[in-house]
């Protein structure tokens, strides 16, 4: 008879970026007593930017009841047990597949892309001090917080960008041709940016991806090469702005707010403009998700979101940075994006109904990918106390973000009671019963979300 246990509390780890809320404000701290515990005091002169939830070696989690035992240690213990069909789909690592995330953001983080396979392995080969897996890391986010109208008070760029119930903004993808286009040809400043008449024109006459790469890749390397003539361009758009002047295209007023949010954040960074005017500004309810397939650019700009990847770390820059450190990344970022050019609602993540879920309060976030499936249970205290999930195939990580739930695994009928924070892995094959103990607001709500493999 196995003695191993079925529900196993984790002490998972935290990530502090400048991009981070501060102190409590921060859903990532404000989730840290539970989710590191262990004397996990909150400083209001820190940023919380992460939770981390998973094994990859920077950011690990361990035992909640035996913090010097690592879950991968305990895994490698008995890999068919706690891994069950990972192990076979990828036989030669021990690794739970995904990296499960709480993210809590107040200002763009850097203008980045995470590499396919193929370029992480060269990457890890070449520069193996930053670059420490060989895995792609396409992601998922879903919007979790309040709305920010309620809560932009107080945070850097404070200028609200979005609808009443927005939860999350960032910017995914570049944005139709068309839409760069009118840009290019109604925003002067962003032309002196580029500080190449020709090829702009070249652009505007002929929009195609290949004259796209060719701006971006020039408005990015003069943001590190030519950055003082680039702020000054934006300084001009900036004071034109606030002098009351239109920009004269669709969406012209959001489009102003953006630059004077981005630019109180990083001050005459070209990424200013390589955000606003060539990419997707994408609003998200809370329960919305969106996919970030690799080598698609994109900036996470405000909010808290539940985020989920192919375990990696991998990552690559092109501004909201310093320039030093952004010198020896253009170039790769420039050749490495695909320069899809859609409309944002190419990258949303449909919320599903979920076909394990005996009772209808778990929502399934499904990308296009094999590592993982994400899962959102929604209860309250006067109509919806309960859920039971149906067994899947491999692990299973969960973490209760609002009220106080009991879960309970079918395994040994093994229960625990977890406050807001609270982070629990499950092995394969284990049906899972969550009663919400405690809800929070006026409708009692109760939140746990999942990220799990063999759905």
């Amino acid at each position: 008879m196995s003695t191993h246990k079925n529900l196993i509390r984790l002490k998972a780890a935290t990530q502090e970026y400048d991009w981070g809320k501060s102190g409590s404000a921060s859903l990532a701290a404000q989730l840290g007593k539970n989710a590191i515990g262990h004397g996990f005091q909150i400083d209001e002169n820190k940023s919380y930017a992460e939770i981390w939830m998973g094994t990859h070696p920077n950011g690990p989690a361990y035992l909640f009841d035996d913090p010097s035992t690592s879950l991968l240690s305990l895994i490698s213990s008995d890999p068919t047990f706690y891994l069950g069909e990972t192990l076979r789909k990828w036989p030669s690592t021990v690794h739970i597949p995904y990296l499960f995330k709480v993210l809590s953001i107040k200002k763009a983080l850097p203008l980045q892309a995470h590499p396919d396979k193929g370029l992480a392995e060269q990457l890890q080969l070449k520069d193996p001090s930053n670059f420490v897996d060989p895995n792609h890391k396409p992601e998922i986010a879903v919007a979790i917080g309040d709305p920010l109208k309620t809560t932009d008070a107080g945070t850097e760029g404070d200028i609200h960008v979005g609808d009443e119930d927005t939860a999350f903004t960032g910017f995914v993808g570049f944005r139709p041709l068309e839409d760069i286009k009118v840009f290019l040809q109604k925003v002067p400043e962003l032309a002196h940016a580029i500080g190449d008449a020709m090829l702009v024109a070249s652009f505007t006459q002929h929009p195609s991806t290949d004259t796209l790469k060719q701006v971006y890749g020039t408005l990015l390397r003069r943001g590190v090469e030519a950055r003082d003539e680039v702020a000054s361009a934006i300084s001009k758009l900036e004071q034109r702005i606030k002098k009351g002047g239109s920009l004269g295209v669709p969406e012209g007023d959001e489009l102003a707010r953006l630059v004077l949010k981005v630019n109180a954040q990083y001050p005459g960074d070209a990424g200013v403009l390589a955000t606003t005017f060539f990419m997707n500004f994408a609003k998200l309810k809370k329960g919305e998700g969106i996919y970030i397939g690799a080598d698609e650019v994109h900036a996470y700009l405000e909010g808290d979101i539940i985020e989920c990847m192919a375990i990696s770390d991998n990552v690559v820059n092109a501004a909201f940075d310093a320039p030093e450190s952004l010198a020896s990344q253009v170039k790769t970022f420039v050749e490495m994006l695909t320069y899809t050019a859609r409309p944002v609602s190419h990258w949303a993540l449909p919320r599903e109904a979920y076909s394990h879920s005996r009772e209808g309060r778990t929502s399934k976030y499904d990308p296009p990918m094999e590592e993982f499936v994400v899962l959102g249970t929604m209860l309250n205290s006067k109509s919806a106390k309960e859920e039971r999930l149906g067994a899947v195939n491999g692990p299973t990580i969960g973490i209760v973000t609002k009220g106080k739930a009991r879960i309970t695994v079918s395994r040994g009928h093994e229960q625990l009671e977890l406050d807001e924070g609270g982070v629990v892995f499950i092995p394969p094959g284990n049906d899972i019963h969550v009663e919400l103990l405690e809800g929070r607001g006026a409708e009692g709500a109760g939140e746990v979300w999942w990220s799990c493999f063999g759905v």
